[in-house]
C-alpha cells in the first residue's frame, strides 16, 4: 500500500490564511512489475464527519480500507473545523477533487470514475462538491475548472442535508457557515440540478442526532430532477455507525443492528460497479 500525505495548499500554490488543514491521506495500490501491465483504478475521496467541530477518525481510515479492499484507491480528506468556517472546507474539498483529476495519470487513477463518500457533516461537505460544485468561492478560486470538482458519484452516509429548523443539525450549519453565508444556501434539497451525480444515500430510522428526514428530502429532490438515486433506510442503529463493524463501534451498540446496517457498504459497491467503478488494465 502506498500511503502519503498531500498538502493541497502547497500543490495549488495557495497561501493559508488561518487554515491549518487541507491535506489528503492516500491509500493506493502499488503497481506490480512482474504482472507486466499497469492497473488503473477508480478513486474514492473519503470525507469524515464530526459536525465541523471535530474530525471523526472512525469515518476516515476504516472506510478507506474497506473501499481499498474492493479495488479503489482511496484518499481521506483532512479538512478544517470550527472556528474555521466557510469557505475553507468547501475549498479544501474542491482542491481534493481537482488534485485527483489533475494527477490521475500519475496516480494510475481513472479520471472518469472518481467518487466521494461522506458521513454526517462530512456528507454535507460531500454534498457541497456534488451539488454546488460551482459555488461562488470555488468559482473565484478555480474559474471554469469548477466543472471538474463534481464527483462522478456520491455516497452520502446519514448526511446533514437540510437547514430547515424541523430537521436541521444546527451545530453543523453554524460551524460550516459562520457569519459568512446563509444556511439556506447550503440546504441541498433546495439546490439539486439535473447535472448532479448519481447518489447513494443511507441512514437509520433511529438516528436521534441527524434526523433521517434529511436523507428522504435529498432523495426526493434528486428524483424530481431526474438524477439517479438509491436510498437505504435501515430500521435500527444510532448516528455515526461508519462501516458498522466492531472496530468502529461503541460498547453499547446493538450488534444485530450493526450487522444489518453493514449491508450499506456492499450495496454502495454494487451501485458504483454498475456505473463502471472497477479496476481495469491500462
Amino acid at each position: 500500500m502506498i500511503c502519503e500525505r498531500i498538502d493541497l495548499y502547497a500543490y495549488f500554490g495557495i497561501r493559508r490564511e488561518g487554515e491549518r488543514e487541507g491535506r489528503l491521506l492516500s491509500y493506493r495500490h502499488p503497481q506490480f512489475a512482474e504482472l507486466g501491465e499497469r492497473r488503473v483504478r477508480p478513486a474514492m475521496l473519503v470525507i469524515p464527519g464530526g459536525a465541523y467541530a471535530f474530525w471523526s477518525e472512525r469515518e476516515g481510515e476504516p472506510v478507506a480500507l474497506r473501499y481499498y479492499a474492493a479495488g479503489f484507491d482511496c484518499f481521506v480528506l483532512e479538512y478544517d473545523i470550527a472556528p474555521v468556517s466557510y469557505p475553507a472546507q468547501i475549498l479544501q474539498a474542491g482542491m481534493a477533487m481537482l488534485y485527483l483529476r489533475k494527477e490521475a495519470e500519475a496516480l494510475s487513477v481513472d479520471p472518469a470514475h472518481i467518487a466521494a463518500v461522506g458521513f454526517s457533516a462530512g456528507g454535507h461537505l460531500c454534498g457541497c462538491i456534488s451539488y454546488l460544485w460551482d459555488d461562488a468561492a470555488l468559482r473565484a478560486a478555480f474559474g471554469e475548472e469548477c466543472a471538474r470538482i463534481r464527483p462522478d458519484a456520491a455516497i452520502l452516509s446519514y448526511p446533514v442535508v437540510s437547514a430547515d429548523k424541523e430537521v436541521a443539525h444546527a451545530d453543523s450549519f453554524r460551524n460550516f457557515c459562520g457569519d459568512a453565508v446563509s444556511p439556506q444556501a447550503y440546504s441541498f434539497e433546495k439546490h439539486i440540478r439535473p447535472a448532479a451525480p448519481p447518489t447513494f444515500v443511507w441512514a437509520t430510522s433511529q438516528d436521534a442526532l441527524v434526523p433521517p428526514q434529511n436523507a428522504l428530502l435529498l432523495c426526493a429532490a434528486l428524483l424530481r430532477q431526474g438524477v439517479a438515486a438509491e436510498l437505504h433506510l435501515f430500521d435500527r442503529g444510532p448516528h455515526g455507525m461508519s462501516v458498522c463493524a466492531e472496530d468502529v463501534a461503541f460498547a453499547d451498540w446493538d450488534k444485530d443492528a450493526m450487522a444489518h446496517a453493514a449491508h450499506w457498504l456492499p450495496l454502495s459497491l454494487e451501485f458504483l460497479r454498475a456505473r463502471g467503478f472497477v479496476p481495469r488494465r491500462a
